[in-house]
């Protein structure tokens, strides 16, 4: 979900008794509350303005850092004093507690190897509670189970039908499987788009690492690694999506969102609406990119994806201006943020297309050369990456893989994502919370924001080997799990401190108290677009937002969903960046 897509929900009604969580600031130490491993940068962060330094004691009680008080610093997105300390000295093994003025404060402090191993396989499961047109068995889902929703087998082209302004019954064709996008049950191209890419760059960066996951999913494809089955339910459905002339529709939904309901009760028509550019451009990089990482384990599913990826992107090339427009009588979401012009998606597009058909073996053909000539005839532009600009994820593709482009290509590419992390890494030294964020962070999905700018941070250490962009990539991980002003971890189920009660509608409606567990939230700003301030809508939520401090406008309840919803896109880089963390440090 984004704030582009749609603001409209429909959630159940909400007592005027909400409590407030954001409302007031946390007065005690913050930090991450899954651990560090033992090289990983340590930071803490204490609001207020104390003379007392920091004693760090291990379980015996003996003091193994001593620091003393820090300067002050004012954050402006809380509005708060802050004190930092650094205890990125304690690097042996094991749980420690923080001591101020002689008194214990805060939570004990794990270190250790392993600290985000559950985590990344929990982001990564939450896919398979995601899942459309299946049921989910106990074995698997545990007291999640349901039953299957969406079978999307006769899914209405949408124009063709009576109620869409065609006529007689309607074109109908078989869309099944694939992730459902958020809290609601659509299915979108570009949202998908950008969440495949973010899961294969896992693959594609740390392929060792993602060999040795394993979680709790039913098997389809015993070849594959257990990530590459979870896209593939994924990519099998995104490919429905293509029409007989290469070009992709949007979207699968209902017209309007569905309330509160498990998704076997959710039976309203379902929708393919309008092929456009930007969806098919978003499946053609997709679908290259795939081709390229599955092409050692099925040749004949890689070459099916490259095939429709060419095909995706000549529909685009003959249809540029066709971009999409949400039809008067759909309400649900858009993912159009009405000043597209595509030119990010056709160099992402591009260069995943010529590295598709240089690894398939045809470098030098006549459609590898096109590939080429778009790319560089659309330079890099500092921007990215989200699913509304995929600029910085064309950056990385070329930066990545420099043998493969002409080197001023790479250069340019290599140009882009370091001049991007340098900024954000100047912000994360210098901020009181310690955090790699821009003004522009604290938006609709800010968790995702905060979790992207960690990816950046991620691909300049692995172009350069400087430790301080993983430090970076850290800082931004701390602040989803704990060393935030709410003093909680945005990850459903984990922490001592986590969402309950998230915009998700499974979760809403399934009768289980504890919310699916490895879902983002979506995070603090200050759109409010959730807000009832004339008190006529009921299932909106009274005023959370303090103020003007977009770092407190956070409410945990299922009515926010402009703070508390979560979605495929949001997780996907959560679980990247915990992952490379995991990977790089256990080498």
């Amino acid at each position: 979900m984004d704030i582009h897509k749609n603001a409209s929900r429909t959630c159940v009604a909400v007592s005027a008794a909400v409590s407030l969580l954001a409302a007031v600031a946390v007065a005690g130490p913050l930090v991450n509350q899954l651990g560090f491993y033992p090289e990983a940068e340590k930071t803490v962060v204490y609001p207020g303005n104390d003379a007392n330094g920091l004693e760090v004691r291990d379980m015996n009680g003996k003091t193994v850092l001593t620091l003393d008080a820090p300067m002050v610093y004012d954050w402006d997105y809380s509005g708060e004093e802050i004190q930092t300390f650094d205890i990125s000295a304690v690097k042996t093994p094991g749980t420690y507690r923080l001591f101020r003025g002689g008194t214990y404060v805060g939570s004990p402090i794990l270190v250790g190897e392993g600290v985000y191993g559950d985590l990344v396989k929990a982001s990564l499961k939450w896919f398979y509670y995601q899942r459309a047109s299946l049921p989910l068995t106990l074995q698997y889902a545990g007291k999640w189970a349901r039953a299957a929703g969406h079978m999307d087998d006769k899914v209405i082209v949408y124009g063709s039908d009576a109620a869409t302004g065609g006529k007689g019954a309607g074109k109908v064709f078989n869309s099944a499987r694939g992730w459902y996008d958020a809290g609601d049950y659509g299915k979108y191209i570009v949202n998908s788009g950008i969440t495949v890419w973010t899961l294969l760059e896992i693959y594609e960066n740390f392929p060792k690492y993602a060999d040795s996951l394993s979680w709790n999913i039913p098997r389809e494809f015993d070849k594959l690694p257990l990530l590459l089955e979870e896209v593939r339910y994924n990519l099998d459905w995104m490919l429905t999506m293509q029409d007989k002339d290469g070009g992709v529709y949007h979207k699968v939904s209902t017209l309007k969102f569905s309330g509160s309901v498990q998704p076997e009760d959710d039976t309203a028509p379902r929708y393919a609406i309008i092929k456009n550019v930007t969806a098919s451009l978003d499946f053609a990089g997709v679908m290259a990119q795939a081709s390229v990482v599955y092409r050692k384990f099925d040749k004949a599913y890689a070459d099916k994806m490259l095939k429709a990826a060419e095909s995706a992107y000549a529909w685009a090339k003959k249809n540029p201006k066709a971009f999409y427009k949400q039809p008067a009588d759909v309400n649900t979401g858009s993912y159009a943020p009405g000043n597209e012009d595509g030119k990010d998606e056709f160099r992402w597009a591009a260069a995943e297309l010529y590295r598709a058909k240089a690894a398939a073996g045809a470098k030098g053909d006549k459609a590898a050369a096109g590939y080429l000539k778009d790319l560089k005839g659309n330079a890099f532009s500092p921007n990215g990456a989200w699913w509304g600009d995929m600029n910085m994820i064309a950056a990385f593709r070329v930066a990545l893989d420099s043998a493969v482009f002409d080197k001023d290509l790479v250069a340019a590419a290599k140009k882009t994502v370091m001049n991007e992390a340098n900024n954000l890494r100047a912000v994360g030294d210098t901020s009181a919370y310690r955090l790699p964020a821009f003004p522009w962070s604290w938006n609709w999905g800010s968790n995702s924001a905060m979790a992207n700018n960690g990816m950046v941070l991620v691909h300049a250490y692995l172009l350069t080997g400087d430790k301080s962009y993983l430090d970076g990539a850290q800082q931004c991980l701390d602040y989803l799990l704990g060393k935030n002003p709410m003093d909680m971890t945005y990850v459903t189920g984990f922490g001592y401190r986590s969402p309950r009660n998230p915009h998700h509608r499974p979760s809403e409606s399934d009768k289980v108290d504890d919310p699916v567990p490895g879902m983002l939230v979506g995070g603090p700003h200050l759109g409010k677009q959730d807000i009832d301030l004339e008190g006529k809508e009921p299932w909106k939520c009274p005023n959370y937002a303090v103020a003007d401090k977009p770092a407190l406008a956070y409410l945990d309840n299922r009515c926010s969903y402009a703070t508390n919803e979560v979605a495929i896109n949001w997780n996907a880089p959560l679980a990247y960046l915990a992952a490379a963390l995991e990977a790089i440090y256990n080498k």
